[in-house]
C-alpha cells in the first residue's frame, strides 16, 4: 500500500538544514513546525523533514534556514515510540517530494555580523 502524498502549507524551519553528499545518494534533513492556515486547518505539529537523492538536491537548492516558511509536499510516516515510564510518543517523519519557499527569515551578512560583534 502506497502512502498518499499530502501538503503541509505553513511550515517554519526550526533547525539548521543538514545536507550530506553520499555515494548511495544525497540526504537532506531539517525540523519543521507546521501551523494551521486557511487551506490546511487540521495540520499542526513538529515534523522531521527528510529528502533523498534527487529530492535532496532540489530541497538543498532552496537554501532554507531557521525561520524560513515553506509549503511542502510529500508523504508522512508516524512512528510510535514506547518510553521507559510506559508512555508513548509519536514522531512525524515527512518525506519531501517538492517544496516552495513562502518567506525568508532576515539574512544578515557575515560582514554585518562581524561589525556588530566588534562594537
Amino acid at each position: 500500500m502506497q502512502t498518499p502524498e499530502i501538503e503541509l502549507g505553513n511550515c517554519t524551519v526550526t533547525t539548521a538544514v543538514k545536507f550530506r553528499k553520499l555515494v548511495r545518494g544525497n540526504e537532506w534533513h531539517c525540523t519543521l513546525h507546521a501551523e494551521p492556515d486557511l487551506l490546511h486547518p487540521e495540520q499542526e505539529g513538529i515534523f522531521e523533514a527528510h529528502a533523498y537523492q534527487s529530492n535532496a538536491d532540489i530541497a538543498n537548492k532552496e537554501h532554507l534556514r531557521p525561520g524560513d516558511r515553506a509549503l511542502m509536499r510529500g508523504t508522512l510516516q508516524q512512528h510510535t515510540i514506547a518510553l521507559e515510564d510506559g508512555a508513548t510518543t509519536i514522531i512525524n517523519h515527512f518525506y519531501v517530494t517538492s517544496l516552495e519557499v513562502l518567506s525568508r527569515s532576515k539574512r544578515t551578512s557575515i560582514t554585518a555580523f562581524e561589525k556588530e560583534k566588534t562594537k
